[in-house]
């Protein structure tokens, strides 16, 4: 086997660190240099450059990730989300405790915190940033409703549709819709499909906001094709939940909102919620959806730069303090195992490479694509609970607003 004086130095690099799991790299098509325990979870890669090693090795958030998108090296055997655990077992935090690599880490984190204040306009450009890519690539690999949040599976579902439907079902149950006459805001309603749903299962007058262009259009006219009776009582609307607020405060009976809290940004959640309670009537219900951390810690630098800009992954104490800082009473948590948001990414991920090749490829280029796989593996050891994954979860929390109407 030879190697040059650059893979021989990669591998001495990954030979010092790598004592976890089962890291292989394929040296040519007879020759690969096993690492590790021999021991699950186990990665085939092939050699990366020094110079991607040495990136990796100083900021592994976001080297690692940006390694890959540029083609830095590729994967062998087993799926990206293994190769990704390995890692994290061995260099969760990287090894630059002292000098230029902490120096870095405590710049990301500086970073971090200066772009969680988010403006309405910053909020409007993120939301653009990802949400209108493109509807030839959401249609593509999400179910006909279009739900871009975690399924629930835990029922028996068997499809994606089953589990997305089986989400929006219990949602709306957990609104309590038990009279008609009921008006329902939904906060970052995406696509529409929950209000869509909750429109047609409950007759309840259902407005969306979003502040995505594609979205809303795609909305509308999926609106249009429910037929007057139904799209009658719903309408959606594209602007910021703040400024919607001013203009329709006391006038909702219930509030909605399914994967939107992610992006308002930590310093805002005491806004967002002091937007929630003034939206709702008094003695007014809400159900917020949202990924929760297992401890409160900043965003990872990739999924920050390249997927959803100014996002945070809030812990569930974080929560609950906005929440009651706009004191909105905690009625019932609810929580699912992040099993479920694993299955549906892996479900994303089929329906994405069977399109894969038929995307415009000069809007859809190989950095594009190898990103999004990027992507959806990371987030799926996002919510893997074992050793070396990221024991994410999702959260639903059902919120009233103390009082009575006597009016």
């Amino acid at each position: 086997m030879n190697l040059d004086w650059t893979q021989k130095k990669v591998l001495d690099f990954f030979r010092e660190h790598v004592t976890r799991g089962t890291l292989i790299f394929r040296v040519d098509d007879r020759h690969e240099v096993v690492l590790g325990d021999g021991q699950e979870p186990k990665a085939a890669m092939t050699i990366p450059d020094w110079g991607n090693t040495l990136k990796m090795a100083l900021t592994p958030d976001p080297g690692f990730g940006e390694a890959f998108m540029r083609s830095g090296f590729d994967l062998v055997s087993g799926e990206l989300e293994d190769l990704i655990k390995v890692l994290r077992l061995n260099f969760e935090g990287g090894h630059s405790a002292n000098g230029f690599g902490s120096f870095i880490e405590k710049l990301q984190a500086l970073k971090f915190q200066i772009a969680q204040f988010t403006s309405i306009k910053a909020a409007s450009r993120r939301v653009r940033h990802h949400y209108d890519i493109g509807n030839d690539l959401y249609t593509r690999f999400l179910d006909p409703d279009m739900q871009y949040s975690c399924a629930f599976w835990d029922d028996g579902a068997q499809t994606l549709e089953e589990a997305q439907h089986r989400k929006m079902s219990l949602t709306t149950q957990r609104l309590k819709i038990n009279e008609p006459g009921l008006r329902v805001v939904d906060i970052g309603c995406g696509w529409g499909g929950l209000s869509r749903f909750i429109r047609r299962e409950t007759g309840a007058e259902v407005h969306g906001i979003t502040l995505s262009t594609e979205q809303y259009n795609w909305a509308q006219q999926q609106r249009l094709e429910m037929g007057d009776n139904a799209s009658s009582g719903l309408d959606y609307h594209l602007l910021d939940y703040r400024v919607f607020s001013q203009a329709n405060a006391g006038k909702y009976d219930r509030v909605v909102s399914v994967g939107m809290f992610e992006h308002v940004g930590r310093h805002q959640f005491k806004t967002y919620f002091e937007k929630v309670s003034e939206l709702l009537k008094t003695g007014g219900r809400a159900v917020i959806h949202t990924i929760i951390k297992p401890r409160a810690e900043f965003t990872s630098p990739w999924i920050d730069r390249y997927i959803f800009p100014g996002g945070y992954i809030p812990a569930v104490h974080e929560v609950i303090e906005a929440a009651e800082h706009a004191s909105l009473i905690v009625d019932a948590s609810h929580f699912h195992p992040g099993r479920n948001y694993a299955q549906t990414l892996m479900a994303w991920r089929d329906r994405f490479r069977d399109v894969a090749d038929q995307l415009d490829p000069e809007k859809y280029d190989t950095e594009f694509k190898r990103m999004w796989e990027f992507y959806l593996a990371g987030c799926i050891n996002a919510f893997d609970e074992a050793e070396g994954g990221g024991g994410m979860r999702v959260g639903q929390f059902v919120f009233t607003k103390p009082g009575f109407d006597y009016a």
